[in-house]
């Protein structure tokens, strides 16, 4: 590096997603705030990303309201921001927020309490070389469905995967990615589908890796996804507070 230049960004920021209302979850809170196990499901998977070594800075992305006046339960050292209508909106701003100063990019959804250090290791490792998303395999018969709920073949399974978050991204990447979705490149009915990053990529015809998922990092999205959630916890399968 020439004297005067600026330093080229290293590290890994982590984006996390918790704008969301969670209109399906049926409570009068979003779930990303509802408690669990006398911890906020939002704060189990901040925790874990203040906590761990690879990762030098969280952004946390609310709804304007509640980034107006953000839980007093978040760490010290993380930033909160105002997200938008639309998942890509809030991480874009999330992402915005990091001022390129990482070189790779976590993007990781507060309604996923049990992310672990192990699994955010995994991501990192994967990013270093271009997107990469953690994934576990479809071990149900999977069907497709007319309209009107008639089948109409089974899928094969072998190839099909679930994809989990954090996914990884390098900055870059990401960047691009939703600098073309903020000018308008994609269909704006398309907006409320972009439930992942990973997505944006294939659009653009960018190779996505993937890396072993977990199947403990459980998304709450129902009352019922929470009761799993909190029996993982009371059984001890999940550790307090980890």
């Amino acid at each position: 590096m020439r004297a005067g230049e600026p330093a080229a960004p290293r590290g890994v920021g982590a984006v996390v997603v918790a704008a969301g209302q969670g209109h399906r979850f049926g409570a009068s809170r979003p779930k990303q705030f509802v408690d669990l196990c006398g911890i906020p499901v939002l704060a189990w998977s901040v925790r874990t990303l203040v906590n761990h070594p690879d990762v030098d800075r969280v952004v946390v992305v609310l709804s304007p309201q509640r980034a107006a006046s953000p839980p007093p339960w978040l760490p010290n050292g993380v930033l909160v921001v105002s997200g938008g209508v639309f998942r890509a909106d809030s991480v874009r701003a999330g992402a915005a927020a990091l001022g390129g100063q990482v070189e790779t990019v976590l993007v990781h959804d507060g309604a996923r309490p049990f992310m672990s250090a192990e699994l955010i290791s995994r991501v990192v490792a994967g990013a270093r070389n271009g997107p990469a998303v953690p994934v576990i395999a479809v071990e149900d018969t999977v069907k497709r469905v007319d309209e009107g709920g008639w089948i109409e073949a089974t899928v094969p399974r072998e190839r099909l995967r679930r994809v989990q978050t954090p996914q990884g991204f390098p900055a870059e990447v990401l960047n691009r990615t939703h600098a073309l979705d903020d000018a308008g490149a994609w269909e704006a009915q398309d907006a409320a589908a972009m439930t992942d990053d990973a997505l944006l990529c294939e659009r653009l015809g960018i190779d996505v890796s993937t890396v072993e998922g977990d199947p403990a990092n459980l998304k709450i999205t129902t009352a019922s996804d929470l009761a799993l959630a909190r029996a993982m916890v009371e059984s001890g399968l999940i550790a307090l507070g980890s």
